[in-house]
């Protein structure tokens, strides 16, 4: 296999020249509460019903009350999905653009809601993010399920996907009335870990209040702004962690450092990894700079790493370019 060697110089200059536009501009993250949107299971098990209820009259109930204590300063969308169709994957349906909380018409719109088909997780919540703009500002999806996928697609993963190519996005999901230990609650709560969200279980009215309660306050948190250096900061770079969400062993690699072969034990050991908001990486499957490569675009976090890249790190090249004071 041909060899390609990548100098620190090359790899600064690919920083800047070659990276999407929000790795670029990361430096410049906004720092307020930015936007959410709200997305309802309105699939057919919703008229389940909990203590002789249905369980979207008591989703309609909870989302009432959470619309009386949303933070004035937050914008925040309606969406829903399987409330039109039956056995359509493709029903999902953004019900109010991301705006000023006018409670009395999203109420309205919640009570319209009458289920009938599938779950599109998966195909909603990035419907959701895509709305929110979450490539380019701080976005936060809470998304209320009472089933598992079922339009052949991996939440986890999507999770993980979202995390990575998002500027500060974060999925905060509830659990309704899903059965401990089943495949529904694995996938809601992998797809809220991966985006460094929560996942709280609701079996009853009451649980749900709650659980849209604590919610409602989480994306008000503002996100500090990052820091500014007029130089090359040498000390930035990247970490890795042999454990998915950015836990377990942590391996350092320092800007402009480059490495024919990784060290002992840390080959196919990388479940995650976050680097500097002005640090990048190249990696290569295989030392020597060879096999497949990953590019790890600056200020990256992933909490999981790509289910297409089946090995660790072999060698990699990292480098951070300079961001400059305003």
């Amino acid at each position: 296999m041909k060899k390609t060697r990548f100098s620190l110089a090359a790899l600064a200059l690919a920083a800047c020249v070659v990276l999407p536009a929000s790795a670029q501009q990361s430096a410049a993250v906004p720092s307020g509460a930015g936007v959410s949107m709200l997305v309802l299971d309105a699939s057919g098990s919703m008229w389940g019903q909990i203590q002789g209820r249905a369980k979207i009259e008591i989703a309609r109930e909870a989302v009432g009350s959470m619309l009386k204590t949303w933070p004035r300063n937050q914008q925040l969308g309606l969406m829903a999905y399987g409330h039109r169709s039956k056995g359509n994957c493709a029903d999902i349906e953004v019900l109010k653009a991301p705006a000023a909380v006018n409670a009395a018409a999203m109420q309205q719109a919640v009570n319209a809601l009458q289920p009938k088909g599938m779950t599109p997780i998966s195909a909603s919540v990035r419907m959701a993010a895509e709305q929110l703009k979450f490539s380019e500002r701080k976005a936060t999806v809470i998304l209320v399920s009472d089933g598992e996928e079922t339009c052949h697609a991996d939440p986890c993963a999507l999770g993980a996907e979202l995390e990575r190519l998002g500027v500060d996005f974060t999925a905060h999901v509830i659990g309704f009335d899903i059965q401990n230990g089943s495949k529904a609650q694995a996938q809601l709560q992998c797809l809220a870990s991966a985006t460094g969200g929560r996942y709280i279980d609701a079996r009853d009215a009451g649980e749900l209040n709650k659980a849209l309660g604590e919610v409602a306050e989480a994306p008000a948190t503002p996100t500090p702004p990052p820091a500014k250096t007029a130089s090359y900061d040498f000390g930035e770079g990247c970490m890795l962690y042999d454990a998915e969400n950015f836990k377990g062993a942590t391996y350092k690699i320092e800007s402009g450092t480059r490495n024919d072969a990784m060290p002992d034990g840390w080959s196919k050991r990388v479940k995650s990894l976050a680097c500097a908001a002005n640090c990048g990486l190249l990696g290569f499957a295989d030392p020597g700079y060879d096999g497949k490569q990953l590019h790890v675009d600056e200020g990256a976090r992933w909490a999981r790493m790509p289910e297409d890249y089946s090995g660790s790190f072999g060698s990699f090249d990292s480098g951070c370019r300079a961001v400059l004071k305003e």
